[in-house]
């Protein structure tokens, strides 16, 4: 097994269903990977933050997958949540767990000031607006 990688992720999510998202991908303390990026999102922002979770842990896989891989998110109901309240949220938590029980893999809180992909979501939130307000004009 290498080392560990620390995968920052983030989500923001606007009142017109439009949506940021961003991850950071650490090890030893250094940035290896940044990304942001917006998309329509119908749902929740704990239920998006679950599912850029496990979209960070499926990224991890493909691209990392002899390392172990510690998920941050500054979501706690994400990290904490024993039983969802909604059905769409209990099926994206369940999708974390399911990619956790994969291997060496874990989610945890990070508070929002620590959370180096706070900024990437907002960016990725932002160039989604950009986009939209180019393709109206």
């Amino acid at each position: 097994m290498r080392e560990c990688l620390v995968i920052y992720v983030d989500a923001a999510l606007d009142k017109h269903g439009r949506a940021g998202c961003g991850l950071a991908v650490f090890v030893r303390g250094r940035a290896v990977y940044t990304e942001s990026f917006g998309f329509s999102h119908l749902g929740g922002s704990a239920q998006l933050e679950a599912h850029v979770c496990a979209g960070a842990l499926d990224l991890a896989a493909a691209r990392w997958p002899h390392h172990r891989v510690i998920v941050r998110t500054d979501c706690a109901p994400v990290v904490r949540s024993r039983m969802p309240a909604s059905d769409s949220f209990r099926v994206a938590v369940h999708e974390v767990r399911e990619r956790c029980r994969r291997g060496w893999r874990v989610v945890r809180y990070v508070s929002r000031k620590a959370n180096p992909a706070h900024e990437l979501a907002r960016e990725g939130l932002k160039s989604l607006s950009k986009q939209q307000l180019l393709a109206a004009a």
